[in-house]
């Protein structure tokens, strides 16, 4: 019987709790926020005896360090800014780790041998994207001897947008993930930097408006795959709603979201603080307010198995849960880091060290976390062609 706690009470954190909880396997679950009412929120959302909550500033090292002790499985579902000095608390007291998000996580050094000293696993990146986007494009790999192309798009968007952004932030924090800059792709089999909101191209999903994807994203784990094995062309993109990027870009020439500060009425103002401050009154995610959300995820890899072709796509096509009351956002995250945690927590994945989900959720787990995906009401449809050329 295991015991697991979930550092974050936000958007994504009640569902990995409550979704813990109902498993017979897990003794109890316990979760943390700074936030009262984020507490009391999530007490009730989750509803099990099982669950309990508890105070926590993340920021002071020595409360982490006591409130992550003597659990199986810590689970950080607040900012990204608290990956790794949650990472040094669980090694400090040998409790292993699963983060919803990769970002701050280094691709390589010190701390990998650190943590494979403390003799813990930690498993980050793994939500959607990053997560299950790194996984089943993984997998898809796996099905082919020469990868070639790796393809993923990935958006969480309201069901019903509104101007003038058509965009909610579904998956947690004040801020709009606006980050103009370069990002490392891989183009004709060399890693390149290629600007963010470029590449734009048109995605169409049955019943609602049309979408767009562009370039974004940051050093990942799955790029790392792709150049260990070779491939020549990696895209990561995500997505939404047609016009998006035309409006980001009038902004950004504008300044209106640059991060230079400048002199105001004699103070100092960074523009895309105060435009965040502005907007997020429209663009945050209100569900008892009536916002559902979706969230459209889609996976292309080609390559080749001896002389013939192969296509491997995923596709995901997911919305709110009206009867549970779970954003699709919360259920594709939530879910797939709750679902790992749970295979941390009963020893199931063996690696020690820092483990990303690309490398490690592959054959029966791959099979078992698709299968318990499915059983929550989350649908992923594969496909896959070859084509012998004569």
């Amino acid at each position: 019987m295991s015991r697991i706690i979930v550092l974050g009470m936000g958007l994504m954190g009640p569902t990995v709790a409550k979704d813990c909880a109902e498993d017979p396997k897990v003794k109890s679950v316990k979760g943390c926020d700074i936030d009262d009412a984020k507490l009391k929120a999530a007490m009730n959302f989750v509803a099990n005896r099982k669950f309990e909550t508890a105070k926590l500033d993340v920021s002071s090292h020595d409360a982490l360090v006591e409130a992550v002790r003597d659990y199986d499985v810590v689970v950080n579902a607040s900012a990204a800014k608290s990956s790794i000095p949650v990472l040094k608390a669980a090694m400090e007291v040998k409790v292993n780790v699963v983060d919803l998000a990769g970002g701050a996580y280094p691709l390589e050094g010190h701390i990998y041998r650190e943590a494979e000293k403390a003799g813990i696993t930690a498993v980050p990146g793994c939500g959607v994207d990053p997560g299950l986007i790194e996984i089943l494009s993984g997998r898809a790999m796996d099905l082919m001897q020469k990868p070639k192309e790796v393809y993923f798009a990935c958006g969480g968007l309201p069901k019903d947008p509104k101007p003038p952004l058509n965009y909610k932030i579904v998956f947690g924090g004040t801020k709009m993930p606006i980050r103009p800059g370069k990002v490392p792709m891989i183009l004709d089999g060399k890693q390149v930097m290629v600007d963010r909101y470029d590449d734009v191209e048109t995605i169409s999903v049955e019943g609602y408006p049309d979408m767009e994807a562009f370039y974004d994203g940051y050093p990942s784990s799955l790029l790392k795959l792709c150049l260990e094995k070779g491939v020549k062309t990696f895209k990561g993109k995500t997505i939404r709603y047609k016009g998006f990027v035309e409006k980001l870009k009038f902004l950004l020439d504008l300044g209106v979201i640059s991060n230079n500060p400048l002199i105001y009425n004699g103070k100092s103002l960074v523009p895309v603080d105060f435009f965040n401050e502005l907007v997020y009154p429209m663009v945050k995610f209100d569900a008892a307010a009536g916002d559902r959300d979706i969230t459209v995820l889609l996976v292309r890899v080609a390559g080749r198995s001896g002389e013939v072709d192969v296509q491997v796509s995923y596709d995901v096509v997911d919305v709110y849960d009206e009867e549970k009351k779970v954003t699709s956002m919360a259920r594709t995250t939530g879910y797939t880091a709750a679902i790992v945690a749970r295979m941390l927590a009963r020893g199931d994945i063996p690696q020690k060290g820092i483990q990303w989900p690309v490398y490690i959720i592959r054959g029966e787990l791959f099979e078992e976390l698709l299968s318990s995906l499915r059983t929550r009401g989350l649908e992923i449809k594969e496909s896959a062609t070859k084509t012998r050329k004569i």
